[in-house]
């Protein structure tokens, strides 16, 4: 009786939310804008600490990273 196993992952019974990769790459897009924003906090907080030769990179660099990391993940997870 193998020929009547049917598989869960290719029976789908609701027409209306068909099982597509679409919601897993938006998650994997809005982790990634997360991290990138971490990452973003992280270079702000480390070049705000910098005691030599201030200059206009070190204010701007990281919160420039951290708002486009904020902005991949709103736009990803539909905030945006």
């Amino acid at each position: 009786m193998i020929g009547d196993v049917r598989l869960a992952a290719v029976s789908n019974p609701n027409p209306d939310h068909p099982a597509t990769w679409a919601g897993f790459f938006w998650a994997l897009l809005g982790v990634g804008g997360c991290l990138i924003a971490v990452v973003g906090a992280a270079l702000t907080v480390a070049l705000w600490n910098v005691s030599d030769q201030k200059k206009l990179g070190n204010y701007v660099l990281g919160p420039v990273i951290l708002v486009i990391g904020l902005a991949i993940a709103g736009w990803s997870f539909g905030l945006l």
